[in-house]
């Protein structure tokens, strides 16, 4: 059983590498049948779950892998508890999932968990802490809760800055989204000195002043978060 497993991880890891990922979805199905599916002890489980909705939304069929994620967040909870890295992992790419599919409520609560499981293993100044934090402040920005959304920006970017740099792009995206919410609140004033500091003022800076009286759409807030998922994989 271990062999066709072992067989068919590598039947789906060849499918995805050529792009075929309907034949990659089912090797990962039929790997799954493969395990004893009263092990939810046995770390494959969870691996193969993760790789299935993995292929899934690589194949643009995001839908299916929700429930897939789901069962697997499930899983690991039930067998290696409630702040374990490889949960926030998997915590994490359901949160992406949902809001690359613009259901913001239902990935903002996980993103919420995943910030406290990282300042539990990771402490409070890990990068991946300060990606989370961008991700919810620019939630909270597009719901209209700006004390929240300013308080996770500034966390985000105290971290970034740190750790990357001030020159980093994905400190400069993040800039964008706070100045974004600094010209939304009638600060243009702080929004111009939040870019001059770093030397990025430029006419972007003034097209966002143009814009101060109107709010993120759901469209928008996608995009951006999108963005930032591109950014940090560069």
């Amino acid at each position: 059983m271990e062999a066709n497993w072992e067989n068919l991880k590598l039947d789906a890891n060849h499918a995805v590498g050529r792009g075929d990922f309907q034949s990659a979805t089912d090797s990962w199905l039929k790997a799954l049948e493969a395990l004893d599916p009263m092990a939810d002890h046995d770390p494959r489980v969870a691996l193969t779950l993760d790789r299935l909705a993995d292929t899934l939304c690589k194949a643009d069929k995001g839908e299916q892998a929700v429930p897939v994620l789901v069962y697997c967040v499930e899983l690991k909870e039930r067998v290696l508890g409630s702040d374990h890295i490889e949960l926030a992992n998997t915590l994490n790419n359901l949160a992406e999932l949902y809001y690359s599919m613009g259901r913001f409520a239902e990935g903002q609560p996980l993103s919420e968990r995943i910030m406290s499981i990282y300042e539990q293993v990771f402490g409070r100044e890990h990068l991946g802490l300060a990606m989370i934090a961008s991700y919810l402040a620019l939630i909270y920005h597009g719901q209209g809760n700006y004390d929240k959304a300013e308080l996770l920006y500034k966390r985000a970017l105290t971290i970034k800055q740190k750790v990357l740099g001030y020159n980093h792009s994905e400190v400069a995206l993040l800039m964008e989204n706070y100045a974004a919410l600094l010209y939304q609140t009638n600060r243009s004033e702080e929004a111009d000195n939040l870019c001059s500091n770093v030397g990025t003022a430029s006419g972007l800076w003034k097209k966002m002043a143009a814009q101060t009286n109107q709010q993120l759409t759901q469209g928008s807030i996608a995009d951006r978060l999108a963005a930032m998922k591109k950014d940090k994989q560069v």
